[in-house]
């Protein structure tokens, strides 16, 4: 009897832009299907129409439990062969200092990039272990392990998904599965474009940089990809700093 060979399969949350879009083409131009999710249906739409329409797209918002556990069990419907979890999906909320940073402002911060990160995890983590070997990046950030002023709410909730994913790491190191995150620093998307587009701040931002430059959403797509692939299998529960040098003054 034959073996039936699958095309491998990726999930990617945050995939309506920037670092998620460019990852859900890199991850389809090397032979994956891919299942984009995004709490914004039209720009969704934007990335399947870069990757051929050749993959699905899921509406979900990450914050709400109920809701990922209902769109993994959809999840795992139409893509039963998924052996990656990329969890981009974050927000940068407006800078404040600890005192005057509003309740709801740091509860939404946390939902979406700590809680959003833990969820997609918690439910999409037997999907991975049943095709493992399989792998999970999760997006923190330089400030995962650094921080700036008025970034309180930020930093927390990257400082966070770097100790949930070394926690996970050992959790299913055994099992097949490898956990691993990354630390981009500034990246040009539409995340940073507000910030970026005071110059002050832009030459500030650029002279932390020892590269000079900020990074381009490709540039990290082509870590992710790495974290995934065959030739990163002995890499578990690291911190990868992605920053041109940013972490390293």
């Amino acid at each position: 009897m034959v073996k039936k060979s699958y095309k491998p399969q990726a999930i990617i949350t945050g995939a309506g832009s920037g670092i998620g879009r460019a990852t859900a083409k890199r991850f389809y131009e090397a032979g994956y299907s891919v299942c984009c999710i995004d709490i914004n249906q039209e720009e969704l739409k934007k990335t399947l129409h870069k990757i051929d329409n050749k993959g699905i797209a899921i509406n979900l918002d990450i914050s709400k439990a109920k809701e990922v556990k209902k769109g993994s069990k959809k999840i795992e419907r139409l893509f039963n062969n998924s052996s990656v979890l990329i969890n981009s999906a974050g927000i940068s909320p407006e800078p404040q200092p600890v005192h005057l940073y509003k309740n709801k402002q740091w509860k939404r911060v946390i939902d979406i990039n700590l809680s959003g990160t833990f969820y997609l995890m918690k439910y999409l983590i037997p999907l991975l272990l049943k095709n493992a070997p399989a792998s999970i990046v999760n997006l923190s950030s330089v400030l995962g392990v650094v921080a700036n002023p008025t970034t309180s709410g930020y930093s927390a909730s990257k400082h966070g998904v770097v100790g949930l994913t070394k926690a996970a790491a050992l959790d299913y190191a055994s099992q097949g599965l490898r956990v691993n995150c990354i630390g981009p620093g500034v990246v040009e998307t539409n995340m940073t474009k507000n910030v970026l587009s005071d110059k002050e701040t832009k030459v500030l931002l650029q002279g932390q940089t020892p590269l000079g430059r900020f990074s381009q959403p490709e540039e990290i797509a082509e870590l992710i990809y790495f974290l995934c692939s065959k030739e990163a299998q002995f890499i578990t529960g690291t911190f990868i700093p992605i920053d041109g040098g940013y972490t390293a003054i």
